[in-house]
């Protein structure tokens, strides 16, 4: 989020943030823009609603907003609008995250523990930097430490060598360009976190050895 997040207000920018992601505990809040300090105009959210167990979406507005929309008539309508299965069953997954306390658990427990870990990975030589908010992290891959260059490859390259490596260790570690990226369960344990940087380690060592046997260990 760049800018001062006062500015939006000041300048009467209406300001709309995806949630669709970094909602419901992800970053080891509710919402993701509590853990940049920010409030927004509008949220959209959708997944982490239901925790992906059925499909479900919506769009949170404030007051402001509202009561402009309000002069003439508030509503919107899709064919499985407010369905009520759907609804069910995101209203009993939003009583287990609280009931449960399973984004404290992000917060307090998974959150604070997987960063520990998962920063050390900076230390490895394939990759650039460690970046983590939450249970929600990556690693940027490169030739260069010092200067983080990018590959000679095109951009992508490297990234689904160590993507599929990751996969033959059993590790759920897709790749975007050449940035690796986690976002595991919110119920994740310490135990389990061990686990995942144990084959993020492996996989980086294989990733390293088979990229510079195939000649792709280049700078741009």
């Amino acid at each position: 989020m760049a800018g001062n997040p006062a500015d939006y207000d000041k300048y009467g920018i209406l300001l709309i943030a995806d949630k669709v992601i970094c909602g419901f505990g992800r970053t080891g809040n509710w919402f993701g823009s509590q853990t940049v300090g920010i409030t927004p105009h509008i949220m959209t959210i959708a997944k982490g609603l239901s925790s992906g167990y059925a499909p479900i979406g919506g769009s949170v507005v404030c007051d402001e907003v509202a009561n402009v929309i309000a002069q003439g008539e508030f509503n919107h309508g899709y064919t499985y609008s407010g369905h009520p299965v759907a609804a069910a069953v995101a209203l009993e997954n939003l009583r287990i995250l609280e009931d449960e306390k399973v984004v404290e658990h992000v917060r307090d427990v998974a959150g604070p523990y997987l960063k520990k870990k998962w920063e050390a990975l900076a230390d490895h030589p394939l990759v650039g930097e460690a970046k983590i908010s939450g249970l929600m992290a990556s690693i940027a891959l490169t030739p260069n430490k010092a200067t983080r260059a990018k590959f000679a490859a095109e951009a992508g390259t490297v990234g689904w060598v160590c993507r599929d490596i990751c996969f033959g260790n059993d590790l759920i570690m897709r790749h975007v360009g050449d940035r690796m990226i986690v976002s595991p369960p919110l119920v994740i344990t310490p135990e389990e976190i061990d686990i995942l940087i144990e084959r993020a380690t492996r996989s980086l060592d294989q990733a390293f050895d088979k990229i510079k046997a195939q000649g792709l260990y280049v700078a741009a």
